[in-house]
């Protein structure tokens, strides 16, 4: 576990949210969660646990479309490393992270990573679910969902969704095949 935060109260396994997952499995369909603590908060039934270490995980052996909610605590840079290192050998890959765009490892790993493709900066803030409780009040910041795929990206992108009104395929555009597309 990370350091405690006041981010994340101490707590690593914070889960999202169905209504924000669900939108975004339809588009992609997953096939890893490569963030879960164990099975019962796992988001696919494939996934990396923390006693395997998905930092030191090759996560394109165990699937091709990963979701990943990482632990938002001070280890947050090397999840956004694994997840541009990981990207170009992947159709897809969503990592779900606070906008903290004014970091460099957001400036490295999203604006500077050729297989970034899209950013979805989210409203309202998502209500993180701890194991066997209820939603939360909003998370103290704003969220992101970061879309990477090996298809190389002429140029970032960024939408804004507000997961409680829109659909997320009317804000992306068309589901099929979206991340094999410049």
């Amino acid at each position: 576990m990370t350091t405690p935060t006041t981010r994340t109260l101490g707590r690593d396994d914070w889960m999202t949210p169905r209504e924000v997952f669900d939108p975004v499995n339809d588009l992609v369909r997953f096939d890893l969660d490569a963030c879960a603590t164990d099975l019962s908060v796992a988001q696919y039934p494939r996934f990396i646990s923390p006693e395997e270490d998905a930092l030191t995980v090759k996560w394109s052996e165990r699937g091709s479309r990963v979701w990943c909610n990482p632990p938002y605590g001070r280890g947050i840079k090397d999840w956004f490393i694994k997840a541009a290192q990981e990207s170009g050998d992947l159709d897809a890959l969503v990592l779900l992270v606070y906008a903290n765009t004014d970091t460099s490892y957001w400036h490295n790993q999203v604006a500077g990573c050729l297989y970034a493709k899209m950013v979805v900066f989210i409203k309202p803030r998502v209500k993180f679910v701890l194991p066997g409780e209820v939603a939360r009040a909003g998370a103290p910041k704003g969220s992101a969902l970061v879309f990477y795929s090996r298809h190389a990206r002429g140029r970032l992108t960024h939408e804004y969704w507000d997961y409680q009104s829109e659909s997320l395929d009317a804000v992306i555009g068309s589901k099929e095949g979206w991340w094999e597309r410049d």
